[in-house]
């Protein structure tokens, strides 16, 4: 029995004087990181520094997603706003040296929007306004109608 006591108290001493030697070494490191951390901070708490600009990098996370969803609807309002413009100029009586009638087609990206068509006369003028969805018109469309929806819809 003596001898296990002796074992087990040699045990605990060298466990004791390994926890110390740890905690002296763990202590020695941690000096030395703290040291190199102020000189890095150029005498700020470096992990503090870090920390404003982990900060930062999530306020920049969040603007990027608002420039993101601003840009969507910015593209949804782009989609809906005129983009193709198409003029075909032409006499419509051919009482006129000039060709002063016009049909003139303003379309968006999906090719809806309206066309106007201005005939000129000698005694008078019309403008008459027409929709245009996809390309199409329900209401019947003149030649010069459909040559210039065909104009804007060529456009790039």
């Amino acid at each position: 029995m003596d001898t296990i006591v002796i074992i087990n108290w040699c045990l605990i001493a060298c466990s004791l004087v390994f926890s110390i030697i740890a905690f002296y070494y763990t202590r020695k490191t941690k000096k030395r990181y703290e040291k190199i951390a102020l000189k890095l901070g150029n005498g700020e708490d470096i992990t503090s520094i870090i920390g404003s600009y982990i900060d930062e990098v999530e306020n920049l996370k969040n603007k990027d997603e608002e420039i993101i969803n601003y840009f969507g609807v910015l593209n949804k309002q782009l989609g809906d706003s005129i983009q193709k413009v198409g003029l075909y100029k032409y006499n419509a009586y051919n009482n006129t040296k000039n060709k002063l009638s016009f049909a003139l087609a303003l379309l968006n990206r999906e090719n809806t929007g309206i066309i106007l068509n201005s005939i000129y006369g000698v005694d008078d003028s019309n403008i008459y306004a027409k929709p245009i969805i996809k390309g199409k018109s329900k209401i019947n469309l003149s030649s010069e109608e459909e040559e210039a929806i065909k104009i804007a819809i060529e456009q790039k």
